[in-house]
């Protein structure tokens, strides 16, 4: 049997210790190696010993939650747990694993635990190359553009467009025309850090600046229009 998560609790308040503990006392995957309740002690505690998996409260005093983790070079896999849900947007660029507002249900807890899973599995084999398609990576992808093969990091990705059986990539500083349809690039893609949000576009979720009704604003002030069958999905990850 694998060895369960090593995880902590780091938050201020007594409440959401008690409730965390109590739904990971219902597990056998994970195991609490600590609670604290501001990110000096934890930090102190995570420089000592090896943590898999943070579930960390947004504000608290002293240093914030994003504080804390935009002072870590390689932090652990974090769950945020916060109970305002605008900082939700900001909360992608640290490339979480997952944003949950209190009250915390444990269902929502349950699903947010299985995106940490997913997160630490292997990146699967290949056994051949479609040269017609992008090649899998983990942090990249390699572009078929006019015969030659480019290298896009998926953090410099700011959308994705369909173009007929092609797509265009957009970056910020460069468009790319790939011989790949949007479901085929779709499944090239991280699914924590991209997102259809019609059935011609998906975005990278740490670029979304603003929803508003039936659109979107991305950095460099790109507004996309949101399909109304994607609509639900998108604002679920921001909950």
């Amino acid at each position: 049997m694998p060895k369960p998560l090593s995880c902590i609790i780091v938050d201020d308040e007594e409440g959401a210790h008690l409730v965390i503990g109590h739904y990971l006392e219902k597990m056998t995957t994970l195991c609490l190696s600590g609670g604290f309740y501001n990110a000096i002690e934890a930090m102190n505690f995570l420089y000592k010993h090896h943590v898999d998996l943070i579930f960390l409260d947004i504000n608290m005093p002293g240093m914030s939650g994003l504080e804390m983790l935009s002072s870590m070079s390689k932090p652990p896999l974090v769950i945020l747990t916060t109970a305002y849900s605008q900082y939700a947007l900001e909360s992608y660029k640290y490339q979480v694993v997952d944003y949950l507002v209190k009250p915390i249900e444990f269902p929502r807890f349950m699903t947010a635990v299985d995106h940490a899973f997913n997160r630490l599995k292997p990146a699967p084999q290949q056994t051949a190359i479609d040269q017609s398609f992008i090649v899998p990576a983990v942090d990249h992808l390699m572009l078929k553009v006019e015969g030659d093969f480019i290298r896009v990091i998926f953090d410099d990705i700011l959308y994705v467009k369909s173009w007929g059986n092609y797509v265009q990539v957009h970056t910020g500083k460069h468009t790319y025309l790939s011989p790949i349809t949007t479901t085929e690039i779709e499944h090239k893609l991280d699914r924590l850090r991209f997102i259809r949000i019609h059935k011609s576009y998906i975005v990278a979720l740490s670029r979304i600046q603003k929803i508003a009704g039936g659109q979107l604003l991305l950095e460099n002030d790109f507004i996309l229009p949101i399909g109304n069958t994607f609509r639900r999905e998108l604002l679920e990850r921001f909950r």
